[in-house]
């Protein structure tokens, strides 16, 4: 089934929600009559069915924003939307993408982007150079290769124009220069020197190069976040963690200083970014939602009892561009149960962490006042993981209250005797509680 026809039923079962609602006064039998399509529907679809070859598949990106085979966008800043079909098929240059423009009330097809690879990795339209319209950021997976080809696509008059083309791991659309034009990062990773480059592309003077570059830090094996926003409030720029040794996270924060695109967090006597995570799958986040993206660093609590597993508080420091961190927050960050607990500074130098479980269908963490080693914790509150059926009863008994649901989890709490524990209410502690949120991309918290 053509996607076309795949998009238009969810407009027909508008149009025929919007009959049924009464709003026209019309015969019983039209009211079950099927929405007609649009001519202009009918003549993209006899376009596209005309110029694509016998072999072709449709053949949407794999990853990003825009994964349909079939997409829209006004490429040439006329007010009017470009049809772009995503397709594989034969031959040296498999990935092609056929671009229908509208010329006298009927589409023609107008451009053929072609390219190596095995597959459309990503496509974004947005505004590079000084022309009117979009540009199309398009990258190709290459077989099993951990590089990528990245291009930049211009278009008017009914012609493609590539503005530039380059190899990559990963890339992300950004205005670093705040030229208010978006510019292309791209991230570089060499497999066999475990070097790592990131690369700057931006528009001016009639061309789309590099024009400059920053190291990532070395020996890391794989990015696996990037994370765009603000370093300061006025200063934007972008945070890309990735897996280092066995069991660390590192990450790197570019942007610019002054005129100078750099990595601010690169140390220059290790090479390795100040902002090492071990043991512990935490990403940088806007922890506090005040609009500039934090750092974490972890400490380690006493354990409640000998031999107890070590559980940490998650310290989050906002940069400046010199490097230098601001501590904001404090928390309990728990990623397998997607929550956090924001922690009182009051706390943070008296808390310990112990985890039990209930029953088979509850969990419990324990946040208890820590008094020595060889002293009984005071308990101040319990955060409670509760599944099965009756898990929402569970939550607002034998002195709990219910935080919130997720899936088949309920959340509940419940307060203990410490001396701490006094300043709390039911709406503080719902307030201290939160939903790790999840990355769209990777879909992980």
């Amino acid at each position: 089934m053509s996607p076309w026809k795949r998009w238009a039923a969810p407009v027909g079962g508008l149009l025929l929600s919007v009959l049924l609602s009464g709003c026209f006064v019309q015969p019983t039998d039209s009211l079950y009559a099927l929405p007609r399509q649009s001519d202009a529907y009918y003549d993209l679809q006899n376009a596209i069915d005309a110029a694509l070859p016998a072999d072709a598949a449709y053949s949407g990106p794999l990853s990003g924003p825009n994964q349909q085979a079939v997409q829209l966008a006004d490429l040439d800043g006329d007010g009017e939307d470009e049809a772009l079909v995503f397709a594989k098929t034969s031959g040296e240059k498999p990935l092609k993408i056929y671009i229908f423009d509208a010329e006298d009330d009927s589409f023609v097809q107008t451009a053929v982007i072609e390219g190596d690879g095995t597959a459309f990795d990503a496509v974004e339209y947005v505004p590079v150079d000084d022309t009117p319209g979009m540009e199309i950021i398009l990258g190709r997976q290459l077989s099993d290769q951990i590089l990528q080809s990245l291009s930049v696509y211009s278009y008017s008059d009914g012609t493609a124009a590539e503005l530039m083309h380059t190899a990559y791991t990963e890339y992300k659309v950004v205005d670093l220069n705040l030229d208010d034009r978006r510019d292309v990062l791209i991230f570089r990773q060499e497999t066999e020197t475990r070097q790592g480059m990131a690369e700057y592309y931006t528009w001016e003077d009639g061309v789309m190069e590099r024009r400059q570059t920053a190291a990532l830090s070395k020996d890391i094996h794989a990015i696996e976040r990037i994370v765009t926003g603000n370093v300061t409030a006025d200063i934007p720029g972008v945070f890309v963690t990735s897996t280092y040794g066995e069991d660390a996270l590192v990450t790197d924060v570019f942007a610019f200083r002054g005129q100078t695109f750099s990595n601010l967090t690169l140390s220059a006597e290790s090479g390795v970014s100040t902002q090492l995570v071990r043991s512990y799958q935490v990403f940088a986040t806007d922890i506090d939602e005040d609009g500039v993206v934090e750092l974490p660093t972890l400490v380690a609590l006493p354990s409640a009892t000998a031999g107890e597993d070590t559980y940490w508080l998650v310290e989050w420091y906002s940069l400046q561009t010199d490097g230098v961190g601001t501590k904001k927050e404090t928390t309990f960050y728990y990623t397998p149960g997607g929550w956090y607990l924001t922690v009182p500074e009051s706390w943070t130098d008296q808390l310990t962490v112990s985890r039990t479980t209930e029953d088979s269908q509850c969990l419990r963490y324990t946040f208890s006042q820590w008094t020595g080693r060889d002293q009984t914790p005071q308990e101040i509150l319990s955060i409670f993981a509760l599944t099965g059926e009756d898990r929402l009863t569970r939550a607002q008994s034998e002195g709990k209250f219910l935080l919130g649901e997720k899936g088949d989890v309920a959340y509940a709490a419940r307060l203990g005797e410490s001396a701490l524990s006094k300043t709390l209410t039911e709406a503080s502690v719902q307030a201290m509680f939160h939903r790790i949120k999840t990355d769209w991309n990777s879909g992980e918290t």
